[in-house]
């Protein structure tokens, strides 16, 4: 194999160790690199092919061979092509406890990753994408971990054990303070941020006579409910912000909300853009419907 072939496969670059494996010697990868066949990096030891394009793939190859490390964190998000908003940085994660000086775009974590946390995507060493979802829960700002979290239960990408895992398994590893913040946030009944809001929104009202996750059977079909008030036969059912991502999850809310109005039920229907930003108009809604019910 010639070493084009390896650089091919891995976004146009190629590190000295893999050039000396090949049979290369110091003196001709020097050659390479005076005759510009081959381009310096932020690593050392590490060669862009010349004409190769600087792109986001380039620079993860870079990181990766030039630490000798694992592609974790956003950077991981993003190979696995996880909603996750990138910062800018390439995220590596080597041993623990090993120093190393790097490109400051270049954020390494140090944790000794156990081997059932990596594996190989398109070529390159990457965290799992479990591993990849628990490493950004803990590193993001809170509002932004939960939206992720809630994402992550929906597709099922993730759950609630891989949680308790973590925080069993590797026990004082940074970012656990906050994955304990988030499990106590996933209590039972509970599966989306949008529907923890508006119980918040709830009691901070003073809204009393609702249950979460609520049973009900009508239609030959049983249903929870996000939010009932079974004396006054009303659902409230909030979407998270991924919900309706498919027709056939649309048309069964469909038909499950008109078997509820079919028997007897009224049935409100909120955004996660509504629980967070017109807070006071779901709360109005509400309270309206309770009075017409109750008056009924």
């Amino acid at each position: 194999m010639h070493w084009t072939d390896i650089a091919r496969r891995q976004a146009g670059v190629v590190c000295r160790r893999q050039l000396i494996a090949l049979g290369s010697t110091p003196d001709r990868i020097d050659h390479l690199v005076r005759s510009r066949l081959l381009a310096s990096t932020a690593h050392r030891g590490v060669y862009r092919v010349a004409g190769a394009p600087d792109t986001a793939e380039c620079r993860a190859w870079v990181a990766v061979l030039g630490a000798q490390a694992v592609l974790s964190y956003l950077s991981a998000a993003a190979w696995w092509n996880l909603p996750v908003e990138q910062d800018g940085r390439i995220h590596v994660t080597r041993r623990a406890r090993q120093k190393f000086a790097t490109h400051k775009l270049i954020r390494v974590h140090r944790t000794l990753l156990v081997p059932s946390s990596i594996t190989t995507r398109f070529g390159l060493r990457v965290t799992t994408r479990t591993e990849t979802l628990l490493d950004c829960l803990g590193w993001l700002a809170l509002p932004t971990a939960r939206n992720l979290l809630d994402r992550a239960f929906q597709q099922t990408w993730l759950s609630p054990a891989d949680i308790e895992r973590r925080l069993d398994e590797q026990a004082g590893r940074w970012g656990n303070r906050q994955l304990v913040q988030l499990r106590r946030d996933c209590r039972p009944g509970i599966e989306a941020e949008s529907e923890r809001r508006l119980q918040r929104l709830l009691d901070q009202a003073g809204i009393h006579g609702w249950v979460a996750n609520h049973p009900v059977a009508v239609g030959g079909h049983r249903f929870r409910l996000d939010i009932a008030f079974p004396s006054q036969r009303l659902a409230v059912e909030v979407d998270g912000w991924a919900h309706h991502r498919t027709k056939e999850r649309r048309d069964a809310d469909i038909e499950r909300d008109n078997l509820l109005t079919l028997a007897g039920w009224r049935v409100l229907r909120f955004s996660w853009e509504d629980v967070v930003e017109r807070p006071a108009y779901v709360l109005g809604v509400i309270r309206s419907v309770l009075v017409t019910r109750l008056a009924m």
